[in-house]
């Protein structure tokens, strides 16, 4: 795909959201995968091995299901918060439209401040 398309709708529900983009792409993106994928420099470097992966999934499955709020960062990201866990993350719209097409938003990369 040349060019992403743009964001145009995010709709909450109670353990999903459901995104909708300029193309017509529709997709349901699981909250605990939202928070697995956490771009911060907290969570990143947690998802550069095996173990503190597995780890990072033990946590985010351990939280209860929530709907986070939902604010925008200037024109290209989102920021979500929740109750509990982190919510230092700010997501920009590439990386949403890869965890919603089931990419790695790290494009197998480790992390690195800034990186994202």
């Amino acid at each position: 795909m040349s060019e992403m398309p743009e964001l145009q709708r995010l709709e909450r529900g109670d353990s999903a959201m459901e995104l909708t983009w300029s193309d017509g792409t529709e997709n349901s993106v699981d909250y605990r995968t939202l928070r697995y994928w956490c771009p911060c420099a907290k969570c990143g470097p947690r998802r550069d091995s095996t173990d503190l992966a597995e780890l990072l999934q033990g946590e985010v499955a351990a939280y209860p299901q929530e709907m986070p709020t939902v604010k925008p960062v200037g024109g290209y990201a989102l920021h979500f918060e929740w109750t509990n866990g982190c919510s230092s993350g700010i997501y920009r719209f590439e990386r949403l439209w890869s965890i919603a097409n089931a990419l790695d938003p790290d494009d197998g990369k480790p992390y690195t401040h800034g990186a994202w």
